[in-house]
C-alpha cells in the first residue's frame, strides 16, 4: 500500500472517529498530523537544491569579456539608430515625436550605463568621470525636452535641443569606444598571462571574432598591444599548438593602418621569416603565416605601405613561399602562398629577382597541371606573378623555358563561370576577369621576344585575343580586359609582322589608333540616371 493510499484511509478514520466522539475534533487532527507527515516532509527536502542561488553563479561565471562586449556593442546599435532617428525628427521640426523620442533615448543610454558598470565593476577615475558626464548631458536633453516642448501655443527653438543632442552624441561615443577598449586590453591581459593552450585558443577565437566585426575592433586591439602579444605567442615554444591561431588573429586584425605599422615595430615580419623557413613547422602553421604576409601586403588596401623589414628578409620570404608553394599538400595552402608570393612582386621588383633565383615560376607552372592549383583564384595569383616577372627580360627566359607561354595562353581560353549562386558566381567572374587581363599583360610582356610572339600565333593565342576584344560577353563586359588585349595584339603584330595576320581578320583592331579601336569594341552602356 502507498504513503497516499494510506493517509488517505488515515483522514477517513479520524473523520469517522470524530463525529463518533465529543472529543475536539481539530486538536485530536493537529495531534495525529504530526506524526504521519514525516517521511512526506523528508520527500521535499530531498528536492531542495543545498546550493542558494547556484544558476547565478553559474550564469555570472560565464558571462566573458567578449559577452560584454557585443553586449554594449549591441546596444550601441540601437541608441546610434535612435540618434539618427531624433535628429531627422529635429530636422523636420515635428515637434509632437520629438519628447518621446528624446525621453526614450536618455532611457536607453542609462541601461547602457548599467550594462558599462557591470562589466567594468571597479572603473578608474577616467572612466567614471566619462560616465558622469554622460549622465549629466542626458539629464539636461530630458529637462529640456520636458520644460520647452509641451506646445503651450509657442513654436519651440531648435538650436537648444540639437547642441543638447550633439553634445551627448560626444559624450556617448567617447563613453563606448573607451568601455570597449578595456574590455579589449583585459582580453589581452588575459591572453598574456594564460599558460593554457586551450584557454588560449579559446580567447585567440573570441580575438578572431571582434577582429571580424570591423575595423574599429582591429584598431582597438592594436591600440592596447594585441599585435605585440600574439607574436610573443608565436615565438613561445611551449605553445606550439596556439601558433596557428595566434597567426590567423594577426592576419584579422592587419586590415588597419595601425596593425601592420604595431607588426613591423615588433619584428613581426622576422617571426614570420622564421616560421616559413623552419622544415620541421606544420604545414597548418606555414600556412597561416603565408596568410599574414599576403594580408599585410595586398595592394588592394588603401593605405598599402612599403615596409622596410620585407626588404631585408626579402630572400628568405621568397624561398620559403616558393617551397611551400611546391609541397602544398591541398588547394587552400597553394592559394595563400601563392598570393603572398604575388602580392611581394608588388612591393619591389627585387622580389622577381629573387623568384628567378628559386624557379618560382617552375614550382608555379606545374602546379596548374594539378589539383591544387586548378581554381580561377590560385589562376588568379600565378598570372599576376607570371606578369610581374615577364617585366624582367632573366624572368622572361625562365618563363619561355618552363613552357609558361603555352599556359599562359591557356589562361586567356578561360571563361566566366556559370552557376545559379550569385555571391560565388560574382566572385569567380571577377577572378576570370582578371586571370585573363594579367595574361594578355604578360604575353604582351613577353612578345619582346620575336620567338614568343611566334609561339603565341603557333597555339592560337590571336584568335581568343580577338575573340576577347570583339565579344563582351567572353570577357564579362570588362574593359580592363579589352585594354590588354588590344595591346597584346599590336605587340605581337609588331613582332610578327603585319602580314601574319591577315587572315585571322584583325586588322581593324590593330591599324586605327588604340583609342579608335576601344571605342569601337567597348560596351559601355549609358546611364540615365
Amino acid at each position: 500500500m502507498t504513503e497516499s493510499s494510506a493517509l488517505y484511509e488515515w483522514l477517513i478514520h479520524s473523520v469517522n472517529k470524530m463525529q463518533m466522539t465529543e472529543v475536539d475534533s481539530v486538536a485530536q487532527w493537529l495531534e495525529d498530523l504530526r506524526l504521519t507527515t514525516d517521511t512526506e516532509c523528508m520527500c521535499v527536502l530531498q528536492g531542495k537544491s543545498l546550493a542558494k542561488d547556484s544558476t547565478d553563479v553559474v550564469f555570472n561565471a560565464s558571462k566573458t569579456n567578449k559577452d560584454y562586449i557585443d553586449s554594449i556593442r549591441g546596444r550601441a546599435h540601437v541608441i546610434s539608430a535612435e540618434f539618427s532617428k531624433l535628429y531627422r525628427k529635429l530636422e523636420k521640426e515635428r515637434w509632437k515625436h520629438v519628447k518621446s523620442s528624446a525621453l526614450r533615448l536618455t532611457c536607453q543610454i542609462r541601461s547602457l550605463l548599467h550594462e558599462c558598470n557591470a562589466s567594468i565593476p571597479n572603473p578608474k577615475a577616467d572612466f567614471t568621470k566619462l560616465q558622469q558626464k554622460v549622465m549629466e548631458s542626458s539629464a539636461k536633453l530630458a529637462q529640456h525636452v520636458e520644460l520647452h516642448l509641451d506646445m503651450n501655443g509657442h513654436r519651440p527653438m531648435q538650436e537648444p535641443v540639437l547642441q543638447l543632442l550633439t553634445h551627448l552624441g560626444q559624450a556617448f561615443s567617447t563613453l563606448v569606444d573607451k568601455t570597449l577598449s578595456i574590455l579589449v586590453k583585459r582580453i589581452i591581459l588575459s591572453l598574456k598571462d594564460c599558460g593554457n593552450v586551450y584557454t588560449i585558443n579559446t580567447i585567440l577565437n573570441s580575438l578572431v571574432t571582434l577582429g571580424l566585426e570591423g575595423e574599429h575592433m582591429c584598431y582597438l586591439i592594436s591600440k592596447e598591444g594585441g599585435v605585440g602579444v600574439l607574436f610573443n605567442i608565436c615565438r613561445n615554444r611551449s605553445l606550439q599548438q596556439a601558433h596557428g591561431a595566434a597567426l590567423r588573429a594577426v592576419a584579422t586584425v592587419c586590415c588597419v593602418p595601425e596593425s601592420i605599422a604595431e607588426l613591423e615595430k615588433v619584428g613581426g615580419v622576422e617571426c614570420l621569416s622564421d616560421i616559413l623557413s623552419e622544415e620541421k613547422q606544420a604545414e597548418c602553421v606555414r600556412c597561416e603565416a603565408a596568410g599574414v604576409i599576403a594580408q599585410i601586403t595586398s595592394p588592394c588596401l588603401d593605405y598599402y605601405q612599403h615596409m622596410t623589414g620585407f626588404i631585408e628578409h626579402m630572400d628568405d620570404l621568397v624561398k620559403s613561399l616558393t617551397g611551400l608553394c611546391m609541397d602544398a599538400t591541398n588547394h587552400e595552402v597553394f592559394l595563400l602562398g601563392a598570393a603572398a608570393l604575388a602580392n611581394m612582386t608588388f612591393m619591389d621588383s627585387m622580389a622577381c629577382e629573387f623568384l628567378g633565383s628559386y624557379g618560382t615560376a617552375r614550382v608555379l607552372i606545374e602546379a596548374c597541371h594539378l589539383e591544387k592549383a586548378s581554381t580561377l583564384f590560385a589562376k588568379d595569383q600565378v598570372a599576376t606573378i607570371l606578369a610581374n616577372m615577364s617585366a624582367i627580360e632573366q624572368c622572361c627566359i625562365d618563363i619561355s623555358e618552363q613552357h609558361g607561354v603555352a599556359l599562359l595562353v591557356q589562361f586567356l581560353m578561360e571563361e566566366v563561370p556559370s552557376g545559379n549562386n550569385k555571391g560565388n558566381y560574382e566572385a569567380e567572374a571577377a577572378a576570370c576577369e582578371r586571370v585573363q587581363q594579367k595574361a594578355a599583360i604578360a604575353l604582351t610582356r613577353l612578345a619582346r621576344d620575336p620567338d614568343n610572339a611566334q609561339h603565341v600565333v603557333e597555339l592560337q593565342g590571336i584568335p581568343r585575343l580577338a575573340e576577347l576584344c570583339r565579344d563582351p560577353a567572353s570577357r564579362n563586359h570588362s574593359d580592363a580586359v579589352l585594354v590588354a588585349c588590344l595591346a597584346a595584339l599590336r605587340k605581337i603584330s609588331a613582332a610578327c609582322g603585319h602580314s601574319d595576320f591577315d587572315k585571322q581578320d584583325i586588322q581593324q583592331l590593330i591599324t586605327p589608333k588604340l583609342t579608335d579601336s576601344y571605342h569601337m569594341c567597348s560596351n559601355m552602356d549609358e546611364s540615365f540616371v
